[in-house]
């Protein structure tokens, strides 16, 4: 195997290992999906800028990839 196939398995299995196993990430899981950090997540909540998110119970704030993509691309 050469050098440029085994960095290419090992690029894809970065890539898969990197997926989230669950589309609703927690604040700090959708810090790092973003290379951000939990505080600023918290301060985009709180002064209504950042990706969206939903509230589940009132309490457990929570982010779907789709919309932490759409953020990214400048979606809203």
């Amino acid at each position: 195997m050469t050098d440029l196939t085994l960095e290419a398995i090992r690029a894809v299995v970065r890539e898969e290992l990197g997926k989230p196993v669950s589309p609703w990430l927690d604040t700090e899981q959708a810090a790092a999906y973003l290379g951000s950090t939990p505080g600023t997540m918290k301060n985009w909540r709180a002064t209504g800028h950042g990706p969206r998110y939903h509230l589940i119970q009132t309490r457990l704030v929570r982010y779907h990839v789709e919309d932490l993509d759409r953020f990214v691309r400048g979606e809203r």
